[in-house]
């Protein structure tokens, strides 16, 4: 927790009221999101035992799982929904024409987009996902190949997951604490009903910390799931259960009745609390770099679609040592172009980064606006720099690439930086967005008494050469260890 972070927090305690963390929304929000639901039941960790879901705040559908038996029909009328969204975002697409590095193709227009209540939930899918992409097919029974499809779409969502900056499967209390900074633990901020007392209290309640004290009351607290209240377990759940499995089949229809209006009765109110986050998060302006991450989820998507059409095998179920290291390294290289466009957006970010370290401000004292440089092969290179006068600490590293928010396509190499009493001097080199020395970009020179705050640029973070499969030990997926050896070695020690 940054020192921003907790002041914020210790304020909010002492308000009452949550605080805003963030000026704008660094996250897509589609028109007509797929709202998702879900209670899992005692023992398998797949097992559901309901969903409640729809794009329709008015008009939620409600799928139960019978108390023993098979969840197939239940899921096959899920992966209806679910795949009947996801269809629908593929309607249209656009030209991309052809690049350096890739050849023109087409993209999806849009992308499916599902909102859950927390991260369990999405752990929740992530287990019946593994479950169900791995079941058999049977021709026989035509909803054998769409649940398995469901499950194919919930590995893709929840691996999405797992991307910052993404927003194809989205939990609502991380995307509500990285706007808002409530006066609880972090551990509290996780429960969906008490976050949003405090960022949007009921009219009735003195603050946000008395309305999260009410929503705390255990006569009227509900879970958000994916697992269920103890105390709604063992006094109506429970009794249900004990009750269908010793009733006659006329009996059972009625149980089945019963148990859909007491599980309509328990997701409701978060139901309604989720639409109610969603229309704040909304309501808020959209950052400017929100709109290209979009883009590379449709990208991702339509990437998905192509590979479900021409491959279609199932992701395995765990991934080889070069693969995960690949995973690995992009999922570092998104968080840090995240972070660093999250701050490049936000004069919120910009200020809780000046408190660590990872961006300072200040002012221009010298520049010099005609410095050439001469690279290998003699050519000219104009690279202009200035020195910056700051009071922040600065905690990176010589040769590292800066951006400023204010000349978004400019690029600063950090170069000496000098303590002195009163101050730090930063001596900076502009390598990008200047133009060329025959036609020079001036606007991007900044003048002496400008001041700057400068943050890591989003490209700062270059993915590492791995070694192709050919080239990696057996022990870590390469070749098997019987694999012949062209090295020459074996016929050395002949």
């Amino acid at each position: 927790m940054s020192l921003m972070t907790s002041l914020l927090r210790m304020r909010a305690a002492t308000t009452g009221d949550a605080l805003r963390a963030s000026r704008l929304r660094h996250l897509h929000l589609s028109d007509r999101p797929l709202m998702m639901l879900t209670l899992k039941q005692t023992g398998p960790a797949a097992r559901p035992l309901a969903v409640m879901l729809g794009t329709d705040p008015h008009r939620p559908q409600l799928l139960v799982a019978p108390p023993s038996g098979s969840t197939t029909p239940m899921l096959a009328a899920l992966a209806d929904t679910v795949t009947g969204h996801i269809d629908a975002r593929r309607q249209h697409t656009e030209h991309l024409p052809a690049t350096a590095s890739k050849p023109a193709r087409q993209r999806y227009a849009d992308a499916p987009q599902i909102l859950v209540p927390n991260p369990q939930t999405v752990q929740h899918l992530k287990a019946l996902g593994d479950d169900l992409r791995f079941r058999t097919v049977d021709d026989q029974m035509p909803t054998s190949r769409s649940v398995q499809r469901l499950g194919h779409w919930l590995t893709y969502l929840t691996d999405r997951a797992d991307i910052p900056g993404s927003a194809a499967l989205i939990p609502m209390t991380d995307f509500l604490g990285m706007h808002w900074i409530t006066g609880q633990s972090p551990l509290e901020d996780e429960d969906l009903a008490t976050l949003l007392a405090w960022i949007d209290p009921p009219r009735h309640a003195a603050s946000g910390r008395d309305a999260a004290q009410q929503a705390e009351d255990p006569a009227l607290h509900r879970s958000a799931g994916p697992a269920t209240d103890a105390a709604f377990d063992n006094d109506q759940l429970a009794p249900l259960f004990h009750a269908f499995a010793r009733a006659d089949e006329g009996d059972r229809t009625r149980i089945l009745h019963d148990l859909d209006r007491m599980l309509t009765a328990y997701l409701q109110p978060t139901w309604e609390r989720m639409w109610q986050a969603y229309t704040l998060l909304q309501a808020l302006p959209e950052a400017h770099s929100t709109a290209r991450r979009w883009d590379h989820e449709r990208t991702a998507f339509s990437d998905e679609c192509s590979h479900l059409t021409h491959d279609g095998r199932p992701r395995p179920a765990r991934e080889q040592a070069v693969a995960a290291a690949v995973r690995l390294a992009r999922t570092e290289r998104t968080a840090a172009a995240f972070a660093a466009e999250r701050a490049a957006d936000d004069p919120f970010v910009r200020a809780e980064l000046r408190t660590t370290g990872e961006a300072f401000g200040g002012t221009v004292t010298a520049i010099d606006p005609e410095r050439i440089v001469h690279g290998p092969s003699g050519r000219a290179r104009w690279r202009p720099r200035f020195t910056l006068s700051t009071k922040d600490p600065v905690h990176m590293e010589p040769g590292q690439l800066l951006a400023s928010h204010l000349r978004r396509n400019a690029r600063y190499r950090l170069g000496e930086v000098t303590y002195e009493d009163d101050a730090t001097l930063v001596e900076l080199e502009i390598t990008a967005g200047m133009g060329r020395v025959i036609s020079p970009t001036h606007a991007v020179l900044p003048t002496a008494g400008d001041f700057l705050v400068l943050t890591q640029a989003p490209d700062h973070y270059q993915m590492p050469e791995l070694p192709a499969r050919e080239h990696t030990p057996w022990t870590h997926g390469g070749p098997p260890h019987d694999h012949t050896d062209d090295s020459g070695e074996d016929e050395a020690g002949q």
